[in-house]
């Protein structure tokens, strides 16, 4: 069993764009069966659009994730989440090894352009650590999701919002299962540090990741100093992060809830500051802002 040749041949960006486009289809045609609806089925309009949003892990949605999908219309949305998040050929070719194939110098060629920024290493050592840093994040998430949620919900309901809302935060796409997104829990600080951790571990990249691996985990005693691109990722992360979070907290001060501890008020500026650069999730209504944290927070999304 082998990968189509008339598929490698073709650039490794048009390989993504048809990958996406059958994913975002089948994905459309899952959302549109009777079972992944509460009512009546969506239109294909709708279906088209949330699979898409999903897929891209954009986090725009036209219907009430929570109420208009049933547990395995949400689990198909997680399911594209996941899959856009990790790359459909980042997943076809962990298959590939799963079930004992391995892929020619060609398609090593293939893949390896796919992660231009990623050291050139053996390709299934590079997937492994992207699916390991992934699993491992979204599974940690999960757990502190489901602990915050165990109190509120029965446990198996718990369980799932926190597997959903953990993969939806490292995957940056903001898909929530409550109508107000994440508003009722605006000053609880163990989802908040939960979910900002998952966006910005997720949002910082594999490269950056997979170079703290081989930082940590470095045989070799000389010193391994990270990489001119990691650093600049990391510092930039950093000054947007503060940055976004200083002018939401100067411009929405007289909105900020002053009369709870600094550790919680200082929440909402930095839950903001992160959410709405990558992921889409909100813990304030946005027509309630300031013009002003509106414009800035559109540069954000634009950087």
């Amino acid at each position: 069993m082998t990968i189509p040749k008339r598929i490698l041949r073709m650039h490794p960006a048009t390989i993504v764009l048809l990958s996406f486009l059958l994913t975002i289809l089948v994905g459309a045609l899952l959302l549109k069966l009777p079972i992944s609806s509460t009512s009546e089925p969506l239109s294909w309009l709708d279906s088209l659009f949330t699979a898409t949003s999903a897929v891209c892990v954009t986090g725009l949605i036209v219907v009430d994730t929570g109420e208009a999908f049933t547990f395995f219309g949400q689990c198909v949305i997680l399911f594209l989440i996941q899959v856009g998040g990790l790359g459909v050929m980042t997943i076809s070719v962990a298959l590939f090894r799963w079930f004992g194939r391995t892929l020619s110098i060609h398609q090593h060629v293939v893949m390896q352009n796919l992660f231009t920024h990623t050291p050139r290493k053996d390709i299934y050592h590079l997937l492994r650590s992207i699916l390991f840093f992934t699993l491992g994040f979204e599974a940690v998430g999960a757990v502190l999701l489901t602990l915050h949620w165990s109190g509120e919900f029965p446990f198996f309901k718990a369980l799932w919002f926190g597997i959903f809302h953990s993969v939806s935060a490292f995957c940056n796409a903001g898909f929530a299962l409550f109508p107000d997104s994440l508003m009722r829990y605006d000053l609880n600080l163990l989802l908040n540090l939960t979910v900002c951790g998952l966006i910005v571990a997720g949002g910082i990249g594999f490269p950056v990741l997979y170079e703290f691996q081989s930082l940590i985990f470095a045989r070799s005693k000389k010193r391994v100093r990270l990489s001119l691109q990691t650093k600049t990722v990391l510092l930039t992360t950093a000054f947007m992060i503060l940055a976004g979070a200083g002018m939401y907290a100067y411009l929405e001060r007289f909105t900020l809830p002053t009369n709870e501890p600094l550790s919680h008020w200082i929440l909402i500026p930095f839950f903001q500051s992160i959410t709405c650069r990558t992921a889409g999730f909100n813990t304030v209504d946005f027509t309630k802002l300031h013009e002003a944290t509106v414009g800035m927070m559109i540069f954000l999304m634009f950087i």
